[in-house]
């Protein structure tokens, strides 16, 4: 029987075994050094969109509320609301406000927005290029291409339009055209109260035509 030379099987075998040891360490090493890369990347990107929320957070907040030089205070898509002695809710919208001040009671504001709303009717709505908010006397101008939508259909157009909004009062002294279904009128001036269910147009001084409007009647 011939002799087996066990000292080269067992070598060969060792160097197998080496082999498959050094490529698994090979391995785990590259892996390693990929999460060594990795995990820092993470973190750094981590940080960045922290400081990207931040400055996106700043940069909304700017829009929305700021202060130019001096004292003046700009708002954009401002919205205020409350109620008139009678109950009437108001809210008052715009494009930009500026308030002239910390401490002052006059607000100005572009393309304002006034719908007044009361019980069992259709709300009124008054827009207008400008406006000017008086909080301490509770009165609202608009000026310029001034129109106004009544909670009965009547719909008003002219230049200038003062609202009382302690008592929903909406008045004015500029030429003025009103069309509803049944007709139409021009005047001098206007009166509008209790959302459009009463409505007095004034001509020429010394004459004046007044009249209830309700539903399809004038």
């Amino acid at each position: 029987m011939p002799a087996i030379d066990t000292a080269t099987h067992d070598t060969a075998a060792d160097r197998h075994r080496l082999n498959v040891q050094a490529l698994a360490w090979k391995k785990r090493s590259r892996k390693i050094a990929r999460l060594r890369l990795i995990f820092p990347g993470l973190i750094i990107g981590m940080i960045g969109l922290m400081i990207v929320w931040i400055v996106v957070q700043s940069v909304i907040n700017s829009m929305n509320v700021y202060t130019t030089s001096g004292e003046d205070i700009r708002m954009t898509n401002p919205f205020y609301t409350d109620r008139s002695r009678n109950g009437e809710r108001y809210e008052m919208r715009g494009l930009e406000a500026v308030r002239k001040g910390r401490n002052s009671q006059i607000v100005s504001l572009t393309a304002p927005r006034l719908e007044i709303r009361s019980e069992n009717s259709r709300p009124s709505s008054l827009e207008g290029a400008a406006g000017v908010y008086d909080d301490t006397r509770r009165r609202f101008t608009v000026n310029k291409d001034v129109t106004l939508s009544s909670g009965n259909g009547m719909a008003l157009r002219t230049q200038a339009a003062d609202v009382d909004l302690q008592n929903a009062v909406i008045s004015g002294d500029a030429p003025v055209e009103g069309r509803w279904q049944t007709g139409s009128v021009n005047a001098q001036g206007f009166r509008v109260e209790q959302n459009g269910r009463k409505v007095v147009f004034y001509g020429k001084p010394g004459q004046q035509v007044t009249g209830t409007l309700s539903g399809g009647e004038d």
